[in-house]
């Protein structure tokens, strides 16, 4: 009887330390995915050439933080340049999917007609149309 006893305590301990082995195995399994998505990739002194709705872009600034695979941000002095117009601010943001790029800093955009300086912009690419908003001067190339 004591030795019948004594297997099943030994099964049951055996069973319950495989039983924990496992359990601790399984808690401490991190997915590869979640360890890549959720890492922002930033780049000092970036340039970079984007085919979009309006042509190539030139993009570039002092920083680029890559938020996820369809954002980006440009933190410091950043610019935009295409065929037809050069925007120059500061922490422009991108959207690459919907390409809409915006900043609410001071912009400087040329183009063919002239200066323009305002407080912010919203550039909706896929439109062709650019948005300012706060105060706004526009001086005519003569």
């Amino acid at each position: 009887m004591i030795n019948q006893l004594s297997k099943k305590f030994t099964t049951i301990l055996i069973l319950l330390l495989l039983g924990l082995q496992a359990t601790i195995y399984l808690y401490n399994q991190k997915p590869l995915y979640v360890s890549f998505s959720k890492k922002n990739i930033t780049v000092e002194n970036f340039s970079s050439i984007v085919l979009s709705n309006s042509g190539i872009t030139k993009i570039g600034s002092e920083k680029l933080n890559k938020i996820d695979d369809k954002n980006i941000d440009l933190i410091g002095e950043s610019y935009l340049e295409n065929d037809e117009y050069k925007i120059y601010g500061e922490n422009i943001s991108i959207n690459l999917a919907d390409e809409i790029s915006y900043s609410d800093e001071a912009v400087k955009v040329i183009n063919k007609m002239g200066t323009l300086k305002a407080e912010g912009f919203k550039n909706l690419d896929y439109e062709g149309k650019i948005f300012f908003s706060g105060a706004i001067e526009f001086i005519i190339n003569e």
